[in-house]
């Protein structure tokens, strides 16, 4: 595995792997009329692109550069996603990609991450030192469902 920055070719794969992970992973915290809530179809390619031009997204590829996990960083320290394929959730995939951004954070100068992560990856973001804040209970698409709202300070 190789951890490498979000390349616009990266843009079909990435939408594949959120949707398969939601689907697919999801349906292990969630209902599956919450999963379907929260990923109804595959997103459209290009938002990645357009996401990718505002915020530091970094892809972890396998041996043959396929793209089997993905993170992103905004400028405020919010973590807007990290994904990896449903196949290889425990294999530690999630958690380099994570440690990859939080070097990205730190080279920004970042004091504080902050993430509204589902339940299934609040355990991953817990065990890095977030605390969670609240847990939010919203609504996608009509359908209940939550996730929490977490921080790290930075050291």
């Amino acid at each position: 595995m190789f951890i490498r920055p979000f390349a616009p070719c990266d843009a079909d794969a990435l939408a594949s792997l959120f949707h398969a992970s939601v689907r697919e992973a999801g349906i292990r915290h969630y209902s599956a009329e919450q999963v379907v809530a929260w990923s109804p179809s595959k997103p459209d390619p290009e938002g990645y692109v357009l996401q990718a031009e505002s915020r530091t997204m970094l892809v972890a590829v396998d041996d043959d550069n396929q793209p089997i996990g993905y993170g992103d960083l905004n400028s405020d320290g919010s973590i807007g996603h990290l994904y990896c394929h449903p196949d290889l959730i425990g294999t530690g995939v999630g958690s380099a990609i994570y440690a990859a951004i939080e070097s990205a954070a730190k080279r920004a100068g970042l004091a504080v991450l902050y993430v509204e992560a589902s339940e299934g990856a609040r355990r991953l973001f817990k065990r890095r030192g977030f605390r969670v804040l609240a847990r939010n209970d919203l609504k996608l698409n009509g359908v209940a469902i939550h996730n929490y709202r977490m921080a790290k300070k930075m050291a």
